[in-house]
C-alpha cells in the first residue's frame, strides 16, 4: 500500500532532474517532491515526514547548503538522512555538505544503479538507527519499571521478615506472614521474567522449539498453578476442553501465553467470577480461548491492548500488580508461530481470548 511505501523527497529546481528522481524511485517508493529550499523546509515539517532527502546544491533565494544546516539544527527533522545530488564537483563543497550532517554526496552527472544502491544503503542505515532508538528506550523503561516495581515489593518482604525474627509469633501467625512473603515473591519473580522475556524478544534472540503436543495437556497443567489465586479471590474456573489431537508449538512458550490470559481473567474478575477455558480445531489449526466475566475492553484500550508497558483503564479487582507487558508477550509470541489472537469483548460483560496456531511444523 502506498501509506507503507517509505518516503523520499527529492528537491531540486531543474524539471527535467525532478523527472528522472522520479522515475528512478517511484517503482520502489513515495516520491515526495519541492522546487526551492523554502518548499523543502515546509515539506519536511509537515507529517508525514519523509524518510530520505535528496537535495540539490544551487538553488534560487535559499542553497541546499542553508536547508540542510535548518534541518540538522531542528530536533523534528535532524535524523532525516539527507543525500545531497548536484552539479558542485570541488572536493570542499563536498567536505562541506558532510560537515553540515548530510549522509553522501553524488555527483552530477549520475549512475542511477549506483545512486538506487546508495538510497537503499541509507534507508537501512536509518532504519537500524530507528531500531537501537527504540530498543534504547525500551531498555530505559525496564530499569524505570523494574526500579519502581520492585521496590515496595523488596519493602515488604523485608518488613514481614524483620517481625518474623524479631517477635515471638505462634505458629498461625507465623505462616500468615510466610504465606504473604511467597506471594509477594511471586510477584516479583513474575515481574522480572516478565522483563526478561521482553528484553529476549526485542533483541531479536526469540527463537521457538516447535515439537508435537496436545493443547488441552499444556492447558490443564496451567491451571493448577493458579489454585492459591483462584481460592483467594473464590474463582471457579470451568474447564471444557475438546480434544484438538497434535499441534507443534514450544511448549514452554504457549504455556507463558495461557499463563498471561488467565492472569488476566483472574485479575480483573471480581470474587466469585467464572473463567471459561475451550479448545478446538478449524480448517487446520488449533486454538483455546478464556472467557471471564470482567469489566470489558473499552474501544480505546484495544488499540493499544497488545503494546509494551500498556495499562488499560480497567483496574484490577484484588490490587493486583500489573506494568502493562503481559499482553505484549502473548502477541510477540502467538506471531512467532504464525498464529492470530481474537478479542471479543463487551462492556460489563466480560472479554473472550481466543489464539489460533497452526497444527502443522512447518512454520
Amino acid at each position: 500500500m502506498e501509506d507503507e511505501q517509505e518516503r523520499i523527497l527529492v528537491v531540486d529546481d531543474e524539471k527535467t532532474n525532478i523527472d528522472v528522481m522520479v522515475g528512478l524511485l517511484s517503482n520502489e517508493f513515495r516520491v515526495l517532491v519541492a522546487k526551492d529550499g523554502l518548499q523543502a523546509l515546509k515539506r519536511t515539517r509537515s507529517a508525514p515526514i519523509p524518510d530520505l532527502i535528496l537535495l540539490d546544491i544551487i538553488m534560487p533565494e535559499m542553497d541546499g547548503f542553508e536547508v540542510c544546516r535548518q534541518l540538522k539544527g531542528d530536533p523534528s527533522t535532524s535524523g532525516i538522512p539527507i543525500m545531497f545530488i548536484t552539479g558542485m564537483n570541488n572536493p570542499a563543497d563536498e567536505t562541506r555538505g558532510l560537515q553540515l550532517g548530510a549522509v553522501d554526496f553524488v555527483r552530477k552527472p549520475f549512475n542511477p544503479s549506483v545512486v538506487l544502491a546508495r538510497v537503499h544503503t541509507h534507508l537501512e542505515l536509518s532504519r537500524q538507527r530507528k531500531r537501537l532508538l527504540e530498543l534504547n528506550n525500551l531498555k530505559n523503561k525496564f530499569l524505570g519499571m523494574a526500579a519502581h516495581d520492585l521496590r515496595n515489593p523488596l519493602n515488604s518482604i523485608c518488613g514481614m521478615s524483620d517481625i518474623l525474627l524479631n517477635l515471638q509469633l505462634d505458629e498461625q501467625e507465623q505462616r500468615r506472614f510466610i504465606t504473604s512473603i511467597h506471594h509477594v515473591g511471586m510477584q516479583m519473580r513474575n515481574l522480572i521474567n516478565d522483563l526478561l522475556d521482553v528484553s529476549v524478544i526485542e533483541s531479536g534472540r526469540f527463537n521457538l522449539s516447535l515439537q508435537p503436543d496436545r493443547l488441552e495437556r499444556v492447558i490443564l497443567s496451567r491451571v493448577e498453578l493458579f489454585r492459591f489465586e483462584l481460592e483467594k479471590k473464590s474463582i471457579h474456573i470451568d474447564a471444557q476442553l475438546a480434544e484438538t489431537g497434535m499441534a507443534c508449538f514450544d511448549d514452554d512458550r504457549l504455556s507463558q501465553v495461557v499463563d498471561n490470559l488467565i492472569a488476566n481473567a483472574i485479575k480483573f474478575s471480581n470474587p466469585g467470577a467464572r473463567i471459561t477455558l475451550r479448545t478446538g480445531t478449524e480448517d487446520g489449526k488449533v486454538w483455546f480461548s478464556v472467557e471471564d466475566q470482567g469489566p470489558g475492553i473499552s474501544d480505546d484500550d484495544r488499540t493499544r491492548m497488545f503494546g509494551a508497558f500498556q495499562k488499560l483503564s480497567a483496574r484490577p479487582t484484588g490490587k493486583e500488580k500489573s506494568i502493562g507487558l503481559g499482553l505484549s508477550i502473548v502477541k510477540k509470541i502467538v506471531d512467532a508461530h504464525r498464529g492470530e489472537i481474537r478479542v471479543a469483548s463487551e462492556m460489563g460483560k466480560g472479554s473472550i481470548f481466543t489464539v489460533v496456531i497452526p497444527v502443522d511444523k512447518e512454520q
